[in-house]
């Protein structure tokens, strides 16, 4: 198994390059958006190798749920809902979408939901996205859209176990050390995934909040396009 996930990483690191000089088209997002992702290709190669691996990960299971004609789930799990997870929740339905599959469902979930930080939607605004605000049960609700006639997705503060979650057959994407180590077990998980990101809640007040959640946003949404430029690659193309 070790032999053939090295041999998957060194082709979809192949990939990666060849795909740097190759125009293919995807389908549209926003203008602005467009614009934020258009040199995605080139930040693919300045990803680490061993982050690269991680990354790998996630398409090793989306490729093999699309051999088992089973559901794209992934939920991306936090501690407090307030940042990460939730971009990460919105750049793979993003990137999904981007390059053609529209089958994914992303979710987010945390242990001790907060509110989602204004400055994590005040940065996904800056970045392309249009988003509604609206209060259900006394809970704020971002609706996030990104493409023309596209459904928004749909964010909120949510514990993982959250009845809009799936209760089975999806990978959980811990994008938080905390999360990952004080969350035991996960019932109906097919995988868990630990996905490390520096939470830029942090840095709220220090006057460093803009710089370092645009770098947030950006991480992510770079990593999101990768998986699925290399699903695209392997699945489409082949």
């Amino acid at each position: 198994m070790v032999l053939i996930k090295f041999s998957l990483s060194i082709s979809l690191l192949f990939l990666t390059i060849c795909s740097d000089s190759k125009e293919t088209s995807f389908n549209k997002l926003y203008p602005i958006l467009n614009e934020y992702v258009k040199n995605f290709p080139k930040e693919f190669r300045k990803i680490p190798e061993d982050r690269r691996y991680i990354l790998n990960e996630i398409i090793y299971f989306l490729e093999d749920q699309e051999e088992k004609n089973a559901p794209w789930q992934l939920i991306f799990i936090s501690t407090n809902q307030s940042s990460v997870g939730q971009m990460a929740q919105v750049w793979s339905k993003v990137a999904a979408f981007y390059f053609g599959f529209p089958n994914l469902e992303s979710f987010s979930g945390g242990i001790k939901p907060n509110e989602i930080s204004v400055n994590t939607i005040v940065t996904l605004e800056k970045a392309g996205f249009i988003v509604y605000k609206t209060d259900i049960d006394g809970i704020d609700v971002y609706r996030v859209k990104y493409s023309y006639n596209q459904k928004p997705i749909v964010a909120f503060p949510k514990k993982t176990e959250h009845v809009k979650n799936p209760d089975n057959n999806f990978m959980a994407v811990f994008v938080g050390k905390n999360a990952d180590i004080n969350t035991q077990n996960i019932k109906g998980t097919y995988n868990r995934l630990l996905l490390n990101y520096d939470d830029p809640v942090g840095y709220e007040g220090s006057g460093l909040e803009d710089q370092i959640y645009a770098e947030s946003c950006k991480k992510v949404a770079v990593e999101m396009f990768y998986v699925f430029s290399q699903l695209h690659k392997r699945l489409k193309d082949n």
